[in-house]
């Protein structure tokens, strides 16, 4: 894919498609807990992340269909950064173990990145 370039990325999607992100994944967080969804929360909290960030990744590679995978790292990236300064906020001992951590972030590239280049084959026509 050639589109995948540094020049192609827009700092106005990314930051919208991280709102997005995180919007429908509290939506959907908040949708499963208020129907009753039985199992662990950090299942749910992970499968409302999944769709979440997929949506977000779907809806900036519908928009802007140029560097697709690129624009969904720079959505986690974003992500990355905003737990950061949180997390700085929070002080010492609010921290997750780096395993969650990592799992999450993992969730969220792979997530974003699918949903970017999903938008992008919907809008080719691919």
């Amino acid at each position: 894919m050639q589109s995948e370039n540094l020049s192609n990325l827009h700092i106005g999607w990314i930051i919208g498609g991280w709102l997005v992100a995180v919007s429908v994944t509290a939506g959907l967080y908040l949708g499963s807990v208020g129907l009753g969804l039985d199992g662990p929360p950090a299942v749910v909290w992970v499968g409302a992340m999944a769709g979440g960030f997929f949506f977000g990744g779907l809806v900036v590679g519908m928009r802007w269909s140029n560097a697709p995978i690129l624009h969904g790292a720079a959505i986690t990236f974003v992500a990355v950064v905003v737990w950061f300064f949180a997390a700085l906020l929070s002080g010492p001992g609010a921290a997750e173990e780096p395993e969650v951590i990592l799992g999450s972030i993992l969730v969220q590239l792979v997530a974003s990145s699918a949903g970017g280049w999903a938008g992008r084959r919907v809008t080719m026509g691919r």
